[in-house]
């Protein structure tokens, strides 16, 4: 029996076992009811209805049993389709996700506070700390969910990765800087240059180092901080500094007093939302990680 069939096996229980008075109460006919019910019987090799007089009387044991189980089923099928209509009363809990700081404020800024607004019946919890730090946070389950840069070196049997937005890392540096003028630089023109960088907190950091291994360069690292703003006027108002952020830094800004200068062969900056894997999710998880998703599936 499919949930109709259910349904009309439910009525004739309900009707008292008249076949007449159910049909009328859902809108089927008195033979098409009772060749569903004969059909069923015979093909099951079982007779859920007593018969007296040729007459449908009553329920056999195995057809109370199967009107109990019925019951429960149509029941739960009801509740399927209020939780898929109703996620405000059924979603709750407590979402927590970690985000570096300079990711919350170039790509998260409009996101997250409609994210929280729209969900008032779940308590969100942000940890703004280095991807490179939130990667361990993740790994030891203290955050549902972390936005890192990719690659994460995690195997892929460990978390779910999707990449949600992408662009590249960015020479800053004064107008003034010497390397101001080129349209664009290479590794080799950042040799022994005085830097300042993230910490070793932040996945950018580790990117840049395997960078400069590979190219096999040696910049002057002035300064590490965990402060994007700090990186970004240091440069800004010193002429012999520059840094390396993201391209989207510079759009974020849009500060005619610090010019942007692309990387021939540059690190990609691939933000990815992250999970770990796991054999169950709460609803709160699941919908909270498929909003962001789609969010970012529209941009």
């Amino acid at each position: 029996m499919d949930i109709k069939h259910l349904r009309y096996f439910i009525g004739i229980v309900e009707n008292g076992f008249n076949l007449s008075r159910t049909s009328q109460n859902l809108y089927i006919s008195q033979p098409a009811l009772s060749m569903m019910i004969n059909e069923f019987e015979h093909q099951e090799d079982v007779a859920l209805f007593t018969r007296a007089n040729g007459k449908i009387s009553g329920l056999t044991y195995v057809g109370e049993n199967y009107y109990r189980d019925a019951k429960e089923l149509l029941e739960k099928y009801h509740q399927m389709n209020r939780n898929l209509h109703n996620k405000e009363q059924e979603i709750t809990g407590k979402i927590s996700i970690g985000i570096p700081p300079l990711i919350l404020s170039l790509i998260f800024p409009k996101i997250l506070p409609e994210l929280i607004l729209n969900n008032p019946q779940i308590e969100f919890e942000v940890k703004e700390q280095g991807a490179y730090s939130l990667k361990s946070e993740l790994l030891l389950g203290n955050v549902n969910f972390a936005t890192l840069l990719y690659p994460e070196h995690i195997s892929s049997k460990i978390i779910e990765s999707f990449e949600i937005y992408r662009s590249e890392l960015s020479v800053f540096c004064s107008p003034n800087h010497h390397l101001a003028q080129k349209k664009s630089v290479t590794w080799q023109d950042l040799h022994k240059e005085k830097i300042v960088t993230f910490d070793k907190t932040f996945m950018i950091y580790q990117h840049l180092k395997e960078s400069f291994e590979r190219h096999n360069i040696h910049p002057d690292i002035v300064y590490e901080s965990a402060s994007w703003d700090f990186l970004y006027y240091t440069a800004k108002s010193n002429s012999d500094i520059l840094t390396i952020l993201p391209l989207a830094t510079g759009e974020y800004y849009q500060d005619p007093h610090l010019v942007s200068i692309k990387i021939e062969d540059p690190v990609l900056w691939r933000v990815t939302l992250c999970r770990l894997k796991k054999s169950n999710y709460s609803n709160a998880e699941n919908y909270i990680f498929d909003e962001i998703l789609k969010v970012f599936s529209l941009l």
